[in-house]
């Protein structure tokens, strides 16, 4: 993977339009691109599998430490933050901190990405331990276990809601095998089999994921299968996006991609309807959301960062 940031950005950009976007035509067409950039998240989840499976050596106590400080604390914060401006109480913060309401609402609870991928940070690199040890069973016993996870949430526990975050764990084991596999720089050698692969991929994503889409989305099955059927789509999106170079804007924007999805979560619908409402223009109120969205972000994170300036 060689612009890491690029994906990144537009991961967090596609997440801001499935939240906020105002609908301008109302075609079938334009509904069925904002519920696709439902997949932003699931490149977070594919490049975080990625770069845990990338380094050579994981010392786990710092690595958690570190990661708890770059991502949970600020989640307490933001928690913290959501908490008071919607007056929710002490026992739902407590809630939303200890990662209850991610297991009682799955995708209806606060920022429930964040203790989501706290939890891939946990187990992925013991993952990868046992992965080293015992390589040719661990991907065997891993899809054993997966689906005897969902047969029992399906079947036998109210915790259907946790599918949001359990059938992300194929794109997840995608993205460490696509790493230990070494799989882009394999692509790579061959640039046609790379642009192939990419457009193939992408274009069957593209079939499959609008097709789904317009015959059953509104199935009450399919929401606990959607995830997994985006997977090519997934990978194509990312095998073209990390064809674009970085620059200072996705760096930008691929730096504050935490920032971005909180903020959005606490302040976004209110500035969304706000903007319309100034400007009376679903567009540009679109665009303005994005814009002073994307320019808080930067804010907030120089302020929660500025320590480690100083250090």
């Amino acid at each position: 993977m060689q612009n890491k940031k690029t994906i990144m950005s537009v991961s967090a950009l596609m997440i801001l339009i499935f939240h906020l976007w105002i609908y301008v035509t109302h075609s079938q067409i334009e509904m069925y691109l904002r519920q696709l950039c439902v997949i932003g998240v699931d490149l977070f989840f594919f490049v975080s599998a990625y770069s845990i499976a990338r380094r050579e050596k994981i010392d786990y106590k710092n690595f958690i430490v570190d990661r708890f400080r770059k991502v949970y604390l600020k989640f307490m914060i933001f928690s913290m933050i959501g908490t008071l401006y919607f007056d929710w109480g002490l026992t739902k913060f407590i809630k939303i901190i200890f990662g209850i309401e991610l297991f009682e609402k799955g995708g209806g609870a606060f920022l429930w990405f964040l203790p989501g991928i706290m939890l891939v940070y946990l187990i992925l690199p013991l993952y990868k331990k046992i992965d080293s040890k015992y390589p040719k069973w661990t991907p065997f016993i891993t899809i054993l276990l997966y689906s005897s996870l969902s047969i029992i949430i399906s079947s036998f526990t109210t915790y259907q809601n946790l599918f949001i975050l359990t059938n992300r764990i194929p794109i997840i084991l995608l993205g460490y095998y696509f790493a230990k596999y070494d799989i882009f720089k394999i692509l790579n050698n061959h640039q046609v089999n790379y642009w192939i692969t990419a457009i193939t991929t992408f274009m069957f994503g593209i079939l499959i994921s609008y097709f789904s889409y317009v015959t059953h989305f509104r199935v009450f099955w399919y929401k606990d299968l959607f995830y997994i059927l985006y997977i090519p789509l997934c990978i194509g999106l990312i095998l073209l996006l990390d064809k674009i170079k970085t620059n200072k804007l996705s760096e930008l924007v691929g730096s504050v991609t935490l920032e971005l999805y909180a903020l959005q979560m606490i302040f976004g619908f209110p500035l969304a309807n706000q903007m319309f409402q100034y400007t009376n223009m679903k567009l540009l109120s679109n665009l303005l959301t994005i814009v002073i969205l994307v320019m808080m972000s930067i804010v907030i994170q120089r302020i929660l960062d500025l320590k480690d300036k100083f250090k």
